[in-house]
């Protein structure tokens, strides 16, 4: 059934409205633990800034999910596959979340998101032929996201974009708007300035889910609407990979090289490339909205184009250092 929000009863609301509260409340208590995030010469901020801002987005997620939906009376059928879900959040939540604290090696957080993937497509009661695909389109969609997180409100905001309009499909509404909301109480603390950093703790639970919203076959053509509204941030990070790859580069290795990243070190404003692609998310969702594959592939396409040609060129002039 398409998204209304007559779907959202007295309870979801209320539901909504204890995510909000408890998101916030545990955003404030990262920001008094002090687990900082201090700059390197790869990083973008230039100060010591809190870190953990996803354990509010992620646990208000987690713990007001399961009352939203007992109140919105969803079908029961939707009870293994959200359990999945749930189960590779938390999973992946707790390693990222072990991460930013204390980094070890990527191998190991590769195996979770495999672990989390699997996880999450095993609640749906998918085949072995379709869980191979979604696992390996979850894994690089969670990295993406993960990826692209280098700039304020920039991750958060696309993804909350992208469930919004993930709930407009059908697939379990209440839990992409319940989403939305946590990522939207988050973004005034990470946009314009940020008070505190999302971290992998957010980035990578709140990746699967999206991705989990778009390969599990709960709405008609729900995958290729994620890689449209996502079109920005998977083109971006597979033409970093590849344009790395090409000059010998260890792809596993931290850098500044993103398009995103790029844009910034050239010169331009934060917010500006962040509202850039906040719009590269919506104009996906237009040119998914035609329905014609050959217009989606070229609405897409061109833009990105241009993008890469006009960032590509700045950085010529503009870096000085290696890109």
């Amino acid at each position: 059934m398409p998204f209304s929000f007559q779907n959202l009863t007295n309870g979801v609301t209320l539901s909504c409205i204890a995510a909000v509260v408890l998101c916030n409340l545990l955003i404030l208590l990262m920001i008094r633990a002090g687990v900082l995030d201090h700059p390197v010469a790869r990083s973008s901020h230039t100060r010591p800034t809190p870190k953990g801002g996803g354990i509010g987005i992620v646990g208000a997620f987690i713990l007001c999910l399961p009352p939203a939906l007992y109140e919105a009376h969803a079908s029961m059928r939707i009870v293994p596959a959200i359990t999945g879900l749930l189960v590779g959040m938390i999973l992946l939540g707790t390693v990222s979340w072990l991460d930013d604290v204390r980094p070890f090696p990527a191998r190991y957080k590769l195996a979770a998101q495999f672990v989390a993937a699997i996880a999450a497509a095993i609640g749906t009661g998918a085949t072995l032929p379709e869980m191979i695909p979604f696992v390996l389109a979850a894994v690089f969609i969670t990295n993406a996201l993960n990826f692209i997180d280098g700039i304020n409100g920039l991750a958060s905001g696309v993804m909350a974009i992208s469930a919004l309009l993930l709930a407009s499909t059908g697939l379990i509404p209440v839990a992409f708007v319940l989403l939305a909301v946590c990522l939207l109480s988050f973004l005034p603390y990470n946009f314009p300035k940020a008070r505190i950093f999302m971290g992998d703790v957010g980035s990578q639970p709140i990746g699967l889910a999206i991705a989990w919203g778009g390969m599990t076959g709960f709405g008609t053509g729900s995958g290729l609407l994620v890689i449209a509204l996502l079109s920005g941030v998977l083109w971006d990070v597979t033409f970093t990979l590849a344009r790395r790859a090409r000059a010998g580069d260890r792809l596993a290795q931290a850098h500044r090289g993103h398009l995103y990243q790029l844009a910034v070190r050239s010169g331009l404003p934060v917010p500006l490339v962040t509202c850039l692609y906040w719009g590269f998310a919506l104009w996906g969702a237009a040119a998914f909205a035609t329905g014609q594959i050959i217009t989606i592939v070229l609405m897409i396409a061109l833009p990105q184009l241009a993008w890469t040609g006009y960032v590509c060129m700045r950085a010529k002039t503009r870096v000085q250092d290696r890109w």
